[in-house]
């Protein structure tokens, strides 16, 4: 039997089911290999494969933010910031503390409120 020589367009397959949470074993299967095959030859893609996905989809929720897709913006503070439905913020000032309950905002008034939070803090280029 010859020497499996692994292709560009495999090792994108074995990037892709790895990072979709396909067993390794059914992965040489479906590339009509061996376990120890697999593991000589596609060790990178098995090591890195999730990672590189995830990279791909944070690149895509960063540059869906930096349009303005307030969803995106909703879900990454929901998941990477701690925000939470119906959470309120106070906010401190000269000695008067204010909270403001976030959640009856209109879609609009969120997304201006994040143009004049971003031009606060910055990060408006």
């Amino acid at each position: 039997m010859p020497a499996h020589e692994p292709t560009d367009d495999q090792r994108h397959i074995v990037e892709v089911l790895v990072a979709g949470g396909t067993p390794k074993t059914i992965i040489a299967k479906a590339l009509g290999i061996g376990m120890k095959t697999l593991q000589r030859h596609y060790a990178d893609e098995l090591e890195t494969g999730l990672e590189l996905a995830n990279a791909k989809v944070v690149r895509r929720l960063f540059r869906l933010i930096e349009q303005g897709s307030t969803p995106a913006t909703v879900f990454w503070l929901k998941t990477r910031a701690g925000w939470k439905e119906g959470q309120t913020v106070e906010i401190e000032q000269k000695s008067q503390q204010q909270a403001y309950d976030f959640t009856k905002l209109s879609d609009q008034e969120r997304a201006d409120l994040r143009v004049k939070l971003e031009t606060v803090i910055g990060r408006r280029h």
